[in-house]
C-alpha cells in the first residue's frame, strides 16, 4: 500500500457559515495527520501541518515525503496521504441532481471523445465523473483545473486518474498522482480497507 483516504463526516454541521469552514478544515488536517501516521507507521506526535496554500505536512518540523490532498463535499471530508507526490483528490456527493450541460467544463475535443465511450466505463453520472476528475487534475498541478492546456483534456491524461464510487454514502472520489496508486480507504474510523480504483480510461497507458 503506498496511499491511504480516511473518510470521515462532520456531524452536525454548524449554521454559522465561517463556523462550518472551520469546522471542516479542521477535520480535514487531523485526517490528514491521522493518514500520515498509519502511512508512515510512526507516532502522530511526529507530524504537523503546514497550513501554507496548499497545505502540506511536517515530519519532525520538515516538509514530510508525502503526497497530501484533502477535499470536503456537504458534510464529508476525505484526506489522502500518498508516498505518490504530487497528489490531487476531489470528493463530491451525487445525490443532487448533475446538470446534463458539460459544454463549460469540455472543449469540443474532449466532448467527442467522452461521448465514444461506453456508460459502464463511468464510475457515475457524466458530469459529476468530469467533473471529480478536473478537480483532482487541478489540485495534482497546483492550479485551478479551468485552464485546459495546465489540467490537460480528459482523454489526454499523461499520469495516473481514477475514481472511486461509494454509493452508500452517495459520494464519489476522483484522484490522480504520478503513478498507479495501491490504496486502502478508512471510513468513519473503521478499520481501513484495499479498495479498487477504477483508471481513468483517458490516459491510454491505463486503457
Amino acid at each position: 500500500m503506498n496511499t491511504l483516504i480516511l473518510l470521515d463526516r462532520l456531524a452536525p454541521l454548524p449554521e454559522d457559515a465561517q463556523a462550518q469552514r472551520e469546522a471542516l478544515k479542521s477535520l480535514g488536517y487531523r485526517l490528514a495527520l491521522q493518514a500520515a501516521s498509519q502511512l508512515m507507521s510512526l507516532p502522530l506526535r511526529h507530524f504537523a501541518m503546514d497550513s501554507a496554500k496548499p497545505p502540506g505536512l511536517l515530519l519532525e518540523g520538515a516538509p514530510a515525503p508525502l503526497g497530501l490532498s484533502i477535499s470536503h463535499s456537504g458534510p464529508w471530508v476525505a484526506a489522502a496521504v500518498s508516498a505518490c507526490r504530487p497528489l490531487g483528490l476531489d470528493l463530491e456527493q451525487t445525490t443532487a441532481p448533475a446538470p446534463a450541460a458539460l459544454g463549460e467544463l469540455l472543449g469540443e475535443e474532449e466532448s467527442a471523445w467522452l461521448a465514444a465511450q461506453p456508460a459502464s466505463s463511468l464510475p457515475a453520472p457524466a458530469f459529476w465523473a468530469v467533473w471529480t476528475l478536473k478537480e483532482a487534475l487541478g489540485k495534482y498541478h497546483g492550479r485551478r483545473w479551468e485552464t485546459p492546456q495546465q489540467t490537460r483534456c480528459i482523454h489526454q491524461i499523461d499520469h495516473y486518474a481514477a475514481h472511486l464510487a461509494l454509493p452508500e454514502h452517495g459520494l464519489l472520489l476522483a484522484i490522480s498522482a504520478p503513478a498507479p496508486l495501491d490504496c486502502k480507504l478508512q471510513d468513519a474510523g473503521l478499520p481501513a480497507k484495499r479498495v479498487a480504483l477504477l483508471p481513468w480510461a483517458g490516459n491510454p497507458s491505463q486503457s
